[in-house]
């Protein structure tokens, strides 16, 4: 008994020991060394601003408006001298509790015909959550740069001028990058679990590897 208890132990340190070898690889993988002033401080010293873009869907528009639309954000991004880096990223979207709320509102709907109308609306909704389509689109840019003050500057710039176009742009926060990051590193679990709360200036240790 002895013996076994024995072999439990050290079998136990030993996955340990191997769970701490792969976390401590992804940390030296990953390229982030702190989060602080709505900045990521890179390990070679660098700097990073993230720009969130918000979706605008121009479908609607006019001919006109597409063409202008295009054109300014063409001539802000091709204005911009420096490198950036623009990319997407997709979370699948938790809509049970929406479709929780259709059932209920159909259930105490007493006119027939908007009764009608939510179930039908309701069975499109299920629809989109079995086909895997309730995605929400996030859009980013990237700006990297060795001096803060003249990284925000150029940031801020960039982001007056896309908005001259009509898109949203917003210098996204602390929380907002750590969000990013989560997402990056756990794509799975960032579907229906938040990144965890950021009190900064030191990134925590949330990157494990799989």
């Amino acid at each position: 008994m002895i013996g076994i208890f024995k072999k439990e132990k050290t079998s136990g340190k030993d996955k340990a020991k191997i769970e701490e070898q792969k976390r401590k690889a992804v940390q030296e993988w990953l390229p982030v060394k702190d989060v602080a002033e709505d900045m990521i401080l890179l390990k070679d010293g660098r700097y990073v601003c993230v720009l969130k873009v918000m979706p605008l869907n121009i479908s609607l528009k006019s001919e006109n408006e597409k063409k202008r639309i295009i054109q300014t954000v063409y001539e802000a991004l091709n204005g911009f001298k420096d490198s950036m880096q623009i990319f997407s990223i997709g979370r699948p979207v938790d809509l049970d509790s929406y479709i929780s709320y259709l059932q209920t509102k159909s259930k105490e709907e007493t006119n027939i015909t908007k009764k009608r109308l939510l179930q039908e609306y309701l069975k499109y909704v299920a629809s989109i959550v079995t086909s895997g389509e309730a995605i929400e689109r996030r859009f980013f840019i990237m700006l990297s740069g060795k001096e803060k003050e003249e990284l925000k500057a150029k940031a801020h710039e960039l982001a007056t001028n896309l908005e001259k176009s009509g898109l949203k742009v917003e210098l996204a926060q602390d929380q907002d990058i750590i969000d990013l990051l989560f997402s990056f590193s756990h794509p799975s679990q960032s579907a229906f679990e938040r990144a965890p709360a950021f009190n900064g200036p030191y990134l925590p240790p949330i990157f494990n590897a799989r």
